[in-house]
């Protein structure tokens, strides 16, 4: 839930937003739109209601997880593959690649570093697993074949995408974050021009998606 009191937006001397009180709320379950012309504000507003900018006045108050594309998406690191970007919403790209150096231990390292091995090969899938990463490529693969992203894509580094592929990606990483394989969560999504670079079907697809989405 994202709830504002007596919040301005300002760019130099221009008022873009003033909602006095509690005028802005966010509850879960609500479908809100920002509309208006070019140069409206509404990029400025998303930015600041996700946490990335600070308002002129006022306070916003956010609770729970909060998913947020922005318009221009963040490069990162473009030698990850698209599917590790994806992954990379819950920390499970990160948590694979300690398995998989726990594992190489197990296998090659002394008595005393195949002992520890175990152990903390034990935590990280425990974790693994309660993060849904046994479904997880799967998942993902459901999310990114949705928005118009073909199976070979996920195993190819971001830098040999196209800006459109790569935007893609960045949403299929917010919806990935905001779903545990159910569709559902209390994740509030901010999307700023979700439908970029989208064609009819992955629109029609996302569209449904937000639908069954539970959060804000």
């Amino acid at each position: 839930m994202i709830v504002t009191q007596d919040l301005e937006v300002r760019v130099g001397a221009r008022t873009l937003l003033n909602a006095p009180d509690q005028q802005l709320r966010v509850q879960p379950g609500d479908r809100i739109g920002l509309v208006g012309r070019n140069g409206a504000g509404k990029t400025t507003t998303m930015r600041i209601l996700a946490g990335e900018g600070e308002p002129y006045g006022g306070t916003v108050t956010r609770s729970g997880e909060i998913g947020y594309l922005p318009q221009d998406s963040k490069e990162g690191d473009i030698e990850q593959t698209a599917r590790d970007r994806v992954l990379s919403a819950r920390g499970l790209d990160q948590l694979r690649s300690s398995m998989d150096r726990q594992q190489e231990l197990m296998e090659v390292g002394s008595d005393s570093q195949r002992d520890a091995a175990i152990i903390k090969y034990s935590r990280l899938e425990e974790r693994y697993s309660a993060l849904g990463g046994y479904e997880a490529d799967s998942e993902a693969a459901r999310i990114c074949d949705g928005l118009g992203l073909p199976q070979r894509i996920l195993d190819q580094q971001l830098k040999t995408l196209s800006g459109g592929q790569r935007r893609r990606v960045e949403l299929a990483q917010i919806l990935f974050a905001a779903t545990s394989g159910s569709g559902r969560s209390a994740t509030t999504l901010l999307l700023d021009e979700p439908t970029n670079h989208l064609d009819a079907d992955s629109i029609t697809w996302l569209r449904g998606f937000l639908q069954r989405h539970e959060g804000g």
